[in-house]
């Protein structure tokens, strides 16, 4: 009686998987897409679906369910499914353009695709299995295509590349974007014997940013270089010291406030920042100076590409796929994956502001 309510229980749990996902196995359905000898598993096709749900999220205002939204004067739930065909596709003319462009996995690519798929997939396995995507499906649909993405990015891009670009408009762009600065800082609280932590009283806040400003108004002074003045400071307070050597970022990458006061500062100048955990000693560069040393680091120019042309060549690569010959989709796999199953109480609802979507919906009626 045992065995058979147990049989009957695992049963009912395998027709609820079934239902869930659209019906039950159907070796007609395990693929995706098929070109010459590459085949997308289905599981790369909800990958791509998942995503462009998320994308999706951002596009639907805060108040309304996902799935029942507009984009761009088009149902999200055909918007969503247009976007993950669009990415599927994409994966064949990035695949076909490397190739063309005579491109190779090194091992250390390899390396690379291996570890993208070992870092992140601890972290959405549970989810990416109960939606129906593997292991091995991820690797390709993500891991691969990115570090393939990545190569034709940087070879189009590069110097004799058909997208390439020229290095005086690199040069404007980073000098419009980028800053370079040095500093050193010290938080607004103190660690007790115990392991515990503690905020600076406001006595203590007082002493520690009359301190810093006179550091700052030295370093302007010519009387002694931030470094000096971190090492100085680290010696007086017995800790480490925390300066950071000048670095260029771009201004999308640097908090706000320690933003804003490089906005006002003048090359080489210093200046004393407040932020709500740490006080700072600043010192503003010249932005220039770093352009040429950036460029000699392949890492760092791909970055500088990346920031200005990343968003370019993603919208490139979509337009693109009108293109891809000779790629067989299986529509009847395709439709038989239930936008339902990637909505849970977290993600159901949009994430844009009423004011954003006003502006998309303006800039769509335009």
């Amino acid at each position: 009686m045992r065995n058979t309510l147990k049989k009957l229980t695992a049963a009912l749990l395998a027709l609820a998987m079934c239902l869930t996902f659209a019906g039950c196995y159907d070796e007609n359905k395990t693929w995706a897409a098929k070109k010459g000898d590459s085949t997308m598993p289905i599981g790369g096709y909800i990958y791509y679906l998942y995503s462009s749900y998320g994308e999706a999220s951002s596009k639907v205002n805060s108040d309304t369910d996902v799935l029942k939204g507009t984009i761009d004067g088009k149902e999200a739930k055909s918007w969503i499914r247009d976007q993950a065909l669009n990415r599927l596709k994409a994966f064949y003319y990035v695949s076909d353009k490397f190739d063309e462009l005579g491109l190779e996995l090194t091992e250390e690519d390899k390396t690379s695709i291996d570890s993208l798929t070992s870092g992140l997939w601890p972290y959405y396995q549970t989810a990416m299995e109960t939606f129906g995507v593997s292991k091995d499906s991820f690797n390709l649909a993500y891991s691969t295509y990115s570090v393939k993405y990545q190569k034709v990015f940087e070879a189009m891009y590069g110097e004799g590349g058909e997208l390439a670009i020229p290095e005086e408009e690199l040069k404007t762009y980073y000098t419009d974007n980028y800053y370079s600065y040095e500093f050193f800082y010290a938080p607004l609280s103190k660690s007790n014997e115990d392991g515990t932590s503690t905020d600076l009283s406001d006595d203590e806040k007082a002493e520690l940013k009359s301190t810093f400003e006179k550091y700052a108004e030295q370093v302007n002074n010519g009387k002694t270089t931030v470094n000096e003045a971190a090492n100085d400071y680290a010696e007086k307070s017995l800790t480490d010291s925390t300066y950071n050597s000048p670095t260029p970022a771009i201004s999308t990458n640097i908090n706000s406030t320690i933003l804003n006061a490089l906005k006002t500062l003048d090359d080489n100048k210093a200046t004393f920042v407040e932020t709500s955990t740490n006080y700072y000693v600043l010192r503003k560069l010249p932005a220039a100076d770093k352009f040429e040393e950036l460029l000699s680091s392949d890492s760092d120019r791909l970055s500088l590409l990346s920031s200005m042309k990343g968003e370019d060549f993603d919208k490139y690569v979509l337009e693109k796929v009108a293109e891809v010959q000779d790629v067989e989709v299986n529509e009847k796999a395709l439709n038989s994956v239930n936008l339902s199953t990637l909505v849970n109480d977290n993600n159901k609802k949009g994430t844009a502001s009423s004011s954003a979507e006003s502006s998309a919906s303006e800039s769509s009626e335009s």
